[in-house]
Order: structure tokens, then C-alpha cells, then sequence
């Protein structure tokens, strides 16, 4: 017998917020990331630009544009990133040294349960969808364990 996949239980609904600007996207529980800022030791959660931009001032949208052309130009600007922003290397089982570049955010609501205080939110370098959106986040599988804490179960009487 075939087990169906239940894909209710691994997409999510995302609020993030950040500088008083709010966005909302479908979240993905990706077991597979682990990723972490070897700076901050915060876990990473990776957002599309789409979500990114959402979040940050037009000010910033230059630099969302130069990571999106060219992410390994980010290390000639390393010393300039505005507060906030971090490099973080990582590699995918399908290349090696690769970049990212990731920003704080204030919260992160996942499912109208509050998950983190100051999430990181790292910007993927490459566009993704989920359910015909490119809003998506794929959260780390750190940020759901903390998450389910939040969560209180009642007996019925």
C-alpha cells in the first residue's frame, strides 16, 4: 500500500517582520537545512529575494540586486555590508564553497505561532517556488523544534 504525502503537514504559512515592514510567505519545513552563520551561531531560515525585498528599505534593494547577479561579489563588499548583514559560506550537495548573503529580522510567525526573536533570514541566490509563488521560505529544521515549544496542548475535559 502506497503512503500518500501529506503536504499539509510540511508547508507552513510565514509572517516575518523587520524595521516595522511585515511580509507573509509559504514556508516549507525543509529537514535538510541545518544551515548556520558561523558569526552570529544563529540557525538560517532561506527566503527568495521576493521575501527579502519585502523586508529591507529601497535603500537596500542595490545590494539584493548585485548578490542576485553575481553572490561571490559580496566578498569584495564584505567590510561594507550594512548592520545586520552577514556572509555566510555553505556548500549543497550539488557544489561547494558556495555564498550567502543573510539579514536579521525582528520575528518570525510560523502558522500564527510565534518561532524566533530576531530569526535570521538568509536570501537564496537562486529562485524558487512553492504552490505557484516565488514568496517562500524554506525553514530550518532547528527553527520547527523551537517552535513546537510555543505550542500548548489542552486535555479536553
Amino acid at each position: 500500500m502506497k503512503k500518500e504525502v501529506n503536504y499539509l503537514n510540511i508547508l507552513t504559512n510565514v509572517l516575518l517582520g523587520r524595521n516595522s515592514k511585515i511580509t507573509n510567505a509559504i514556508g516549507y519545513i525543509d529537514t535538510g537545512n541545518s544551515l548556520r552563520c558561523s558569526v552570529t551561531g544563529r540557525h538560517v531560515a532561506i527566503a527568495t529575494y521576493e521575501v527579502a525585498a519585502d523586508l529591507i528599505s529601497t535603500d537596500l534593494i542595490p545590494l539584493l540586486e548585485m548578490y542576485r547577479k553575481d553572490p561571490f561579489s559580496m566578498y569584495t563588499h564584505q567590510d561594507k555590508l550594512p548592520f545586520g548583514f552577514y556572509l555566510i559560506p555553505y556548500k549543497t550537495i550539488c557544489a561547494d564553497d558556495q555564498i550567502m548573503l543573510a539579514m536579521d529580522a525582528d520575528y518570525m510567525f510560523v502558522d500564527n505561532r510565534y518561532v524566533e526573536r530576531r530569526p535570521l533570514v538568509g536570501i537564496s541566490p537562486t529562485s524558487f517556488k512553492i504552490l505557484h509563488t516565488n514568496k517562500c521560505i524554506l525553514l530550518n529544521k532547528n527553527y520547527m523544534k523551537r517552535g513546537k515549544r510555543h505550542v500548548k496542548h489542552y486535555k479536553g475535559k
